[in-house]
């Protein structure tokens, strides 16, 4: 299996259990990838937050130019990656990429804040 998962609000919100179901996938096997979408403000900056709390092999950005691109930018990502699973706490990027034959695992924010507006820019 080839495995997903987001930056903001999944991996750099529950570091501990998400570092977890990382290990638990590269040692069944799976390959693992972080995908993060984000402005164009945060080019080249998810890898470096991502090492400090994890070493995944493979950190990947998105750039969106509004944060509605998300969920779009992401499926595209996955497809050309081949990801099969993956984690995401964006209810539209989850439903699209269920739409789309990958299974999608939505991981509750916390707050109130809609999709679009917890996304950083």
């Amino acid at each position: 299996m080839i495995v997903g998962f987001d930056y903001w609000n999944v991996l750099s919100h529950y570091p501990r259990q998400v570092s977890h179901l990382m290990a638990v996938h590269q040692a069944a096997g799976d390959e693992v990838h972080v995908i993060s979408a984000i402005g164009h403000g945060r080019i080249g900056t998810v890898e470096a937050e991502v090492r400090e709390v994890t070493d995944v092999p493979v950190v990947h950005e998105v750039v969106f130019s509004h944060t509605r691109e998300s969920p779009e930018l992401k499926l595209a990502k996955c497809f050309e990656l081949g990801i099969e699973i993956f984690y995401d706490d964006r209810e539209d990027v989850c439903r699209l990429l269920a739409a789309n034959g990958i299974l999608a695992l939505r991981v509750p924010r916390g707050g109130r804040a809609g999709d679009e507006a917890a996304e950083r820019t």
